[in-house]
């Protein structure tokens, strides 16, 4: 189950999961064309797929979406808590409102939508979750704190849920850095150590090797950032 899959990086997650063999089920919150685009194509591979509709920022809402998808796929084995929001807001501009939005999407929902799944995981012998935090969680950007607090909240959850879940679900967290197409510019880029933006192709790599390659990996933030953390 992918969360926030009908477009971006959480759709690349999707096809990428069914072209590996995996029966999916993902939720969106606006995307809804893109999201049965993507259900047809991941069909069209052979197998089962199932979405619909799930907002974050609505207590209960991806939770019970779990429900829907175990049912719909006879259990489940992996999650990936991709859904979030970025926005960027000054301090002086700060409500309450953003804040809440932020640690509703960010961190409540993820750490929701894992415990409603891990009973499905455990009845299938264990499973693993895969966290999508930040770069911004793991360094200050001052126009983006509701969105850098909230991922940096991720990934302490992330860590959290690794031993609460352990032994039989392993819980890791990717922190992609500025992805192409950015929303950055070239100041930024000749900043990153790579000497480049990353792709969404680069980010999917991570996401499922920690799935289903890192199988004595738990607790752990995998940065996809090209260097960027380390200047």
């Amino acid at each position: 189950m992918v969360t926030g899959g009908g477009r971006g990086l959480g759709r690349a997650i999707v096809r990428a999961l069914a072209e590996e063999g995996a029966d999916v089920a993902f939720s969106y919150r606006e995307s809804r064309r893109g999201a049965l685009d993507e259900a047809e194509a991941v069909r069209r591979l052979g197998r089962r797929c199932f979405t619909g509709p799930a907002d974050a920022r609505v207590p209960g809402e991806v939770a019970a979406f779990v429900e829907e998808a175990a049912d719909e796929l006879d259990g489940l084995d992996l999650l990936v808590n991709n859904a979030g929001v970025f926005r960027r807001v000054s301090l002086d501009e700060m409500s309450e409102e953003v804040l809440d939005e932020a640690f509703d999407v960010n961190v409540k929902a993820a750490v929701m939508t894992s415990r409603a799944a891990a009973p499905h995981m455990r009845r299938r012998g264990g499973g693993a979750i895969v966290n999508v935090a930040s770069l911004g969680g793991l360094r200050p950007w001052p126009s983006h704190l509701a969105y850098c607090a909230s991922k940096a909240a991720l990934v302490m959850a992330t860590r959290c849920l690794a031993v609460a879940l352990a032994p039989q679900i392993r819980v890791n967290a990717v922190a992609p850095g500025v992805l192409d197409p950015p929303g950055a510019g070239d100041a930024v880029q000749r900043r990153i150590p790579a000497g480049r933006f990353g792709t969404h192709a680069e980010a999917v790599e991570a996401v499922l090797f920690l799935l289903a390659g890192g199988g004595y990996t738990t607790g752990e933030v995998l940065r996809v950032d090209g260097g960027r953390a380390l200047v």
